[in-house]
């Protein structure tokens, strides 16, 4: 029976580590495909906004939480200052969570990075309703 020396057996394992991290690795799509449809999204969102401003404050609060936070004078950011990062914010919101979850995609499942998203929008959201009504507490 032929016996394999040490060197030949660590060369076959490299080579086939290398198989796998190939195939695991997969194309720029696999990886990147929340961020580019937080992209996507993004215009529509601005376009839904502009429906719900309609409604009041509360209702835009559901779908951009961070820009009212950043607006709120509890931040203490000066009109001007609030009003530009706020509409930088309305465009790169949704960008923003995509490249979250393609961070968390890359060691946890779709299900938990959809969660730890969710998580911190829902954060947000609670924190500008506290604010808002200051007088419940």
């Amino acid at each position: 029976m032929p016996v394999t020396t040490a060197p030949a057996r660590e060369k076959r394992r490299s080579s086939t580590s290398r198989k796998r991290k190939k195939k695991d690795s997969g194309g720029f799509l696999t990886l990147w495909w929340p961020l580019l449809l937080g992209i996507v999204v993004t215009p529509f969102a601005i376009h839904a906004a502009s429906i719900m401003a309609l409604a009041g404050p509360r209702a835009l609060m559901t779908l951009y939480p961070w820009v009212l936070l950043l607006k709120s004078p509890v931040i203490g950011f000066g009109t001007l200052i609030g009003d530009d990062l706020s509409q930088l914010l309305m465009y790169i919101q949704f960008p923003l969570y995509g490249a979250l979850m393609s961070l968390i995609l890359r060691t946890k499942s779709l299900w938990i990075a959809l969660g730890i998203t969710a998580a911190i929008h829902l954060v947000a959201m609670v924190a500008v309703f506290l604010m808002t009504n200051s007088n419940l507490l």
